[in-house]
């Protein structure tokens, strides 16, 4: 069984404290036109992390139409409009929002941004393509993206990571795995690089911890993207999690019926608050 969701809880219940969306959008514009505002004002969301917006801040931030009503918006945009970005809409006011990893070269794009509210971090990041996005390039983003989530492991803040991690971690996570055997995103160097934050710096992926053996699918690419089965399909959209959150995941999903261009929306719910205070 593949567990793709028509997520239809809109409310909350009374030991959900906090749900994250997070989605790669092909262009924010684009996707509004398809109902992306409505479709999040439904969901009862409290931060939304959106990744490759491709606009300009000015031209989004300050328009209705672009976030829903109630949330404070965030951007870090690429230097080419056409490409990259990333995005946080939150109902909560953070205490602190950080821009990018440091280096010019791998800032340029907008590919990470982060809201720091009194102990947990939310994350919003659009690592490089493993097909369209120099090699060179994307490998020095990743060494330095797992640096800095191996640094922050000390800390007393708990992390939710959200993206496309542009990476097949396990054969679950591909249809038809064995027709890919070391295309780009499964190539023994993407899954150590992904094993290595998993079981070496510890990270959980919040929706393994739901559903810890089963297939699912976040990115349909080719001609008939949502027919299954669709050799295709990929799980690359994740929300990785400090493990103190990972405990507290009360229910994730795909949002198989709600597509925007060849992604699906992943929703993850959690026991905990943006004030949960920092354990031990």
């Amino acid at each position: 069984m593949v567990h793709q969701f028509d997520w239809s809880l809109t409310s909350r219940t009374e030991i959900l404290l906090m749900r994250v969306i997070s989605l790669r959008c092909h262009g924010l514009i684009s996707a509004v036109k398809q109902g992306l505002t409505e479709w999040l004002a439904s969901k009862d969301a409290d931060i939304i992390c959106l990744q490759d917006i491709r606009v300009r801040e000015y031209k989004v931030a300050d328009d209705a139409r672009f976030c829903p009503e109630g949330f404070q918006s965030f951007y870090f945009e690429g230097e080419d409009e056409g490409k990259g970005g990333v995005a946080i809409f939150t109902r909560h006011t953070p205490k602190a929002v950080m821009r990018g990893l440091g280096s010019y070269d791998l800032d340029r794009d907008g590919r990470y941004i982060q809201a720091d509210f009194e102990h947990v971090s939310v994350v919003s990041i659009l690592p490089p393509s493993p097909t369209s996005d120099p090699k060179e390039l994307r490998a020095a983003f990743l060494e330095s993206l797992e640096t800095w989530m191996r640094k922050i492991r000390k800390k007393r803040r708990h992390f939710i990571f959200c993206g496309d991690f542009g990476v097949a971690a396990r054969t679950l996570d591909l249809e038809e795995w064995h027709q890919h055997n070391e295309s780009p995103g499964f190539t023994k160097e993407d899954r150590h690089w992904i094993d290595s934050l998993l079981n070496d710096v510890g990270y959980i992926d919040a929706f393994r911890e739901v559903f810890a053996n089963e297939p699912a699918y976040s990115w349909f690419p080719g001609p008939n993207v949502f027919e299954m089965p669709n050799p295709g399909a990929w799980r690359t959209d994740l929300q990785l999690v400090s493990q103190e959150i990972a405990r507290r995941v009360l229910a994730a999903g795909y949002v198989a019926k709600r597509p925007f261009d060849d992604r699906v929306p992943l929703i993850v719910d959690y026991d905990i608050s943006l004030s949960i205070e920092a354990e031990d």
